[in-house]
């Protein structure tokens, strides 16, 4: 099995944390130019998640919550 973790900054806010898995049997790799090196599929999916994410609107993003918010201040909002 393969795992990728991927965190998603911007400047000092999170946006996303995701875990992906992808068992070596399943996994598609592709040559890089120079043909010594490759890419997976997975690495290029994480890629374009990551892409995504910080190519969001600040409304997609949504409100930014620090995370040493109480538990009590968020189900007050």
């Amino acid at each position: 099995m393969k795992k990728r973790a991927m965190c998603v900054y911007d400047g000092p806010r999170r946006l996303w944390k995701d875990e992906m898995m992808l068992d070596n049997e399943f996994e598609v790799r592709m040559r890089l130019s120079d043909g010594k090196s490759y890419v997976t599929d997975l690495d290029v999916q994480t890629l374009k998640r990551s892409e995504a994410l910080l190519n969001a609107t600040e409304e997609e993003k949504g409100p930014w919550l620090h995370d040493d918010i109480d538990i009590q201040q968020l189900m007050s909002s």
